[in-house]
C-alpha cells in the first residue's frame, strides 16, 4: 500500500498515541470539577495549553480547543463578523471549504464580501487587497498554505497592509503550514489562527483556534464559560495533551523533514517533465508537501480510482468536498481552464514517503 494523501490526514505517531492513552487513563476527571481529581486534570490542561502556546512562541494569544479546524474556522469567522450588523469581509477564491462556505453564508446575510483573485501560481493579488481595504473591513481571511496546490501566501505582507486599519482583524488558516513550512511572519501579529491535529500526525476530533487575548468573539455556541465561552462544554484532555505533543515533534523535525520532502518533490517533478500528457498545477515555490497535476481527458476521480486499483492512494482535492462532482475551485481560479480543473488530482508527500513509492506513481502516470 502506498499512501500519498497526507494533506487529507496523517497516521498517528506512536509517541502521540502513547501520550493520548496515558493521559486518558490517568487524568479522566472533568477539568471543571472542584474535587482533587478535577483539579489535577485542570492543572494538566493549563500546562498543555501553555506548552502549546510557548512552542508556537505566542505571547498574546489563547488556545481554544475545538473538534477540528472546520469548527475553529467557523467560530473565529462568525465570532468576529457577527459583532457587526454590517461590514466588509475580504477573503480569497481558493480558501478551504470551511472558510469559503462560512463566508458565503455571511454574504447571504448581506455582509459585503470581496474574493481576491489569484495568479497562475495561486498567489493573491496584493494590489487588489490594498484597493479593497477601507475602514468598513471587519475581517480578512487568507489561508497560509493552500490545501489543493500548496501555494504559500505572503502573510507577512498582508499583515503590513492591514496595520493602518485597526477595525480589520486577520484570520489565517494554518492547517497545511503548521509543522511543515517555516513561517516568514510572526504568529503574534495574526488575530486568529486555526489548525487541526490530524494533519500533523495526531488524533482526529481535535482542532484549535488561536485567538488574540484582546479579541472579544461573539458567541456562536451557548453553555458554560469554559474556553472563554467560545467553545463551551467538557473538553477531552487527552486529545489536547496529544495535540501539544504532536505540535512539538513536528516543530522539532520541521527543517529536516522539509529538506527531505523538498528533494522528493523535486525528483517527482523531474520525472514528470518528459510526460507531455501531464500538466503540473503547483508552482515550484509551493509547499513541497503538495503537488497538484492534471491529466487532460481523464477526470480526476477516474485517476483516483485507477490508482486505488494499484493500492496507491491520492485524492482529487479537499477531503471535505471531494465527493462532490464539481470542478476544482482552486485550479479553476488559477487557470480559468475547466478542463484542467476537472482532471486534476492532488498528491501529497510526507517525511514517510520513499523514492520507491514515488517511482511507482511515476510508472503508473506513464501508463495513462
Amino acid at each position: 500500500m502506498i499512501y500519498l494523501d497526507y494533506a487529507s490526514t496523517t497516521p498517528i505517531r506512536k509517541e502521540v498515541m502513547d501520550t493520548y492513552i496515558k493521559t486518558q487513563n490517568n487524568f479522566f476527571a472533568n477539568t471543571t470539577s472542584l474535587h482533587k481529581l478535577g483539579q489535577e486534570s485542570n492543572f494538566m490542561f493549563q500546562k498543555a495549553k501553555k506548552d502549546l502556546l510557548d512552542s508556537l512562541h505566542l505571547e498574546n494569544h489563547d488556545a481554544i480547543f475545538t473538534a477540528n479546524a472546520t469548527e475553529a474556522n467557523n467560530l473565529g469567522i462568525f465570532g468576529i463578523v457577527k459583532k457587526y450588523s454590517t461590514g466588509k469581509i475580504i477573503t480569497t477564491r481558493i480558501e478551504h471549504p470551511s472558510v469559503f462556505e462560512a463566508i458565503k453564508e455571511l454574504e447571504k446575510l448581506n455582509y459585503d464580501v470581496v474574493y481576491l483573485d489569484v495568479d497562475k501560481n495561486g498567489i493573491i493579488d496584493l494590489d487588489q487587497l490594498k484597493i479593497e481595504m477601507n475602514n468598513s473591513v471587519v475581517l480578512v481571511s487568507v489561508m497560509w498554505v493552500n490545501n489543493i496546490v500548496g501555494s504559500i501566501q505572503p502573510i507577512e505582507k498582508i499583515i503590513d497592509i492591514l496595520k493602518p486599519y485597526k477595525k480589520a482583524k486577520l484570520h489565517v488558516d494554518i492547517v497545511q503550514g503548521l509543522g511543515k513550512i517555516i513561517p516568514l511572519f510572526d504568529f503574534n501579529n495574526v488575530d486568529l489562527l486555526s489548525f487541526s491535529t490530524h494533519k500533523i500526525y495526531g488524533p482526529k476530533g481535535i482542532g484549535c483556534l488561536l485567538c488574540n487575548n484582546k479579541l472579544d468573539l461573539k458567541k456562536c455556541l451557548f453553555g458554560s464559560n469554559s474556553q472563554r465561552g467560545v467553545k463551551p462544554g467538557t473538553i477531552d484532555l487527552a486529545l489536547i495533551v496529544a495535540t501539544t505533543k504532536a505540535v512539538k515533534i513536528c516543530l522539532e523535525e520541521l527543517e529536516n523533514n522539509y529538506k527531505y520532502v523538498k528533494e522528493i518533490n523535486n525528483y517527482f517533478r523531474e520525472q514528470l517533465i518528459s510526460n507531455d500528457k501531464i500538466t503540473i498545477n503547483s508552482s515550484k515555490d509551493s509547499s513541497p508537501y503538495i503537488i497538484n497535476i492534471s491529466v487532460p481527458s481523464i477526470y480526476g476521480e477516474t485517476i483516483v480510482h485507477m490508482f486505488e486499483e494499484k493500492d496507491i492512494y491520492i485524492s482529487t482535492g479537499s477531503a471535505c468536498s471531494s465527493k462532490l462532482r464539481k470542478i476544482e475551485r482552486t485550479i479553476y481560479a488559477m487557470t480559468n481552464n475547466k478542463e484542467l480543473a476537472k482532471t486534476s488530482v492532488r498528491i501529497s508527500f510526507s517525511h514517510l514517503t520513499s523514492i520507491d513509492e514515488v517511482n511507482a506513481v511515476v510508472l503508473l502516470l506513464k501508463s495513462l
